[in-house]
């Protein structure tokens, strides 16, 4: 979780706070109104010293015409009202905190506020609010239900946003399996690798502190990393053996080609896996393809999945080589941070091994699984 999440967490979770000591202050205040009104119908007597309690009590809001002496001239009938006006109103204004802290706890557990239940809620509360107009000025209720209106429909609205949000996330979800699957179908050879590395990816972002959100999107969009693969004829893919320099030199385009396929494709991720399919060959010394950018004008999530890629190719069979011994790999691995990979996504894999190491057994090609892994699978 981010610094920021964090923060309107923690900031949400003490306004819940608030919000539910007032509660507790409005229960025990209604509470004493009704012990009140069962004291002045018992003991009538104290129905004056029940008025000037209600007086000079700060916590009480009351409308002045409803202990109007001049409209009510028995003291215990003005206590009974009195009362009964502070129950009301507290309930109405419990009723409206309790709207509110289930809003704030939706905030402080990471979900969107903006949903249909929330806008019914404040509709709701809006209507109720009308009732303040027997404890209250006119100018007061009219101005809660009129805040609580236009509350509501921006909740709605939100919700509309967020569906639509959602919606494209799924669109993009779906178009980055399709595409992933092409990719790998179109080479025999390949098995779990793209499941691998966007585990690896993910697993290395997370232990380099990077937000939960992000590290969820470098999953996906690293999935198409090998995109520009689908322009690289099927016999330089599939040779069993080296390839040639002139070879190598038409698989290497294939970075550029991810590039030249995804650069017009909307959507945050899908524009994410263009950036990854361009930057995860590119080396901080410089001596990388297709651009040859340094470490400066790499992407981090281009340098992330640069290490997962190379470590999967080397612990990978191929029909041209035998997988290395994951040891060995991750010695080699190592031994080129600063030059051909970043130093600090490299500190990352080094202390993240362990999961990697999981990771690499439990997507072991071969194994029957989903195309896209869950987070944190």
């Amino acid at each position: 979780m981010d610094e920021n999440k964090k923060q309107i967490t923690r900031r949400s979770k003490q306004i819940a706070s608030s919000i539910k000591a007032l509660m507790a202050i409005m229960i025990v205040v209604s509470a004493a109104a009704i012990v009140g009104i069962i004291v002045v119908i018992v003991f009538p007597d104290t129905a004056e010293k029940i008025n000037k309690l209600l007086d000079n009590n700060s916590l009480i809001f009351i409308s002045d015409s409803m202990a109007d002496d001049e409209l009510v001239d028995s003291p215990r009938l003005s206590a009974l009202i009195s009362l009964g006006g502070v129950i009301i109103s507290y309930s109405i204004y419990f009723f409206f905190s309790w709207t509110m802290l289930g809003i704030i706890n939706s905030i402080s557990r990471g979900s969107s506020p903006f949903t249909d239940s929330n806008a019914d809620m404040l509709r709701k509360a809006s209507y109720f609010s009308l009732i303040l107009l027997l404890t209250s000025s006119i100018i007061i209720p009219i101005f809660a239900f009129l805040l609580l209106q236009l509350l509501s429909a921006l909740f709605r609205y939100g919700a509309y946003l967020q569906r639509k949000a959602d919606e494209t996330s799924r669109i993009q979800e779906e178009m980055i399996v399709s595409f992933a699957e092409i990719t790998e179908n179109k080479s025999s050879q390949t098995g779990n690798h793209v499941k691998r590395v966007s585990e690896y990816s993910r697993i290395i972002a997370e232990k380099m502190g990077l937000p939960e959100e992000e590290c969820e999107r470098i999953r996906l969009a690293s999935t198409m990393h090998d995109i520009g693969k689908l322009m690289i004829p099927s016999q330089i893919l599939e040779k069993p053996a080296r390839l040639t320099d002139e070879e190598f030199a038409v698989i290497k385009q294939h970075s550029a080609y991810g590039g030249e396929l995804l650069e017009h494709v909307e959507g945050d991720i899908m524009q994410l896996a263009r950036t990854i399919a361009l930057d995860h060959h590119e080396r901080p010394d410089g001596r990388g393809y297709p651009d040859g950018k340094t470490l400066e004008s790499i992407s981090v999530e281009g340098r992330i999945v640069a290490v997962a890629d190379v470590y999967d190719a080397l612990t990978s069979k191929r029909s041209y080589k035998e997988a290395w011994d994951p040891k060995q790999a991750y010695d080699e691995i190592v031994k080129n941070s600063g030059s051909q990979f970043d130093s600090k996504v490299i500190e990352a894999f080094k202390a993240a091994y362990g999961d990697i190491d999981k990771a690499r057994k439990q997507y072991a090609d071969g194994a029957n699984l989903s195309f896209i892994p869950s987070a944190g699978a």
